[in-house]
């Protein structure tokens, strides 16, 4: 046997990637940090794991707008409910009150007990509201404001200036500084 056949048979035969013969061949890459030359391959990895960094930081900032999103959607959410409960309250306040209003057809007003029952839930009730951030709008001597009031009807009037609220038939409200439902009320001319 020659002695090249000799070295071949001693030696195993290792499969080699292409890739590494060429970075093997010469460290050819930039230079590194250091002034040396870096070869490919770090080179490769570098790229790569700037890639990643990439992708993961938009993942994390893809995270972030979902739960921003997620909270302000439970937000709303959450006010549309308690703005449409509010409102079945409000007209059980109007039940009450017409309860209050109402006189017999003797023309006294009801009895003593019921009227202090009633008088007393509806004060409950309007504390109930005005803690949650309900309050009234108030109507009364004010002028007419279309962003507060609906108008159901003109009245000729020589105690009032045109354009001003004569009577309430619907007490309005807001919820903090939104408007809830608006006042009906009756205006001058």
């Amino acid at each position: 046997m020659t002695k090249k056949k000799r070295k071949e048979e001693e030696q195993p035969d290792v499969t080699r990637d292409p890739s590494h013969d060429a970075g093997d061949a010469a460290l050819a890459g930039a230079p590194g940090p250091d002034g040396r030359r870096v070869p490919a391959e770090i080179e490769d990895l570098r790229a790569e794991l700037d890639e990643s960094n990439g992708k993961w930081l938009r993942a994390l900032a893809d995270l972030d707008n979902y739960r921003k999103r997620v909270e302000r959607d439970r937000r709303r959410w959450s006010g549309a409910a308690r703005e449409e409960i509010i409102l079945d309250l409000l007209d059980v306040v109007d039940n009450f009150e017409r309860a209050l209003a109402c006189e017999d057809t003797n023309g006294s007003s009801t009895g003593g007990s019921l009227r202090e029952g009633v008088e007393l839930i509806l004060k409950q009730l309007a504390d109930v509201l005005r803690k949650h951030g309900v309050t009234p709008i108030e109507t009364r001597a004010c002028e007419f404001d279309p962003n507060f009031h609906e108008a159901v009807g003109h009245v000729e009037s020589a105690e009032h200036d045109p354009d001003h609220v004569v009577e309430e038939t619907q007490r309005g409200y807001l919820l903090g500084d939104k408007l809830l439902r608006c006042s009906k009320v009756i205006v001058s001319k």
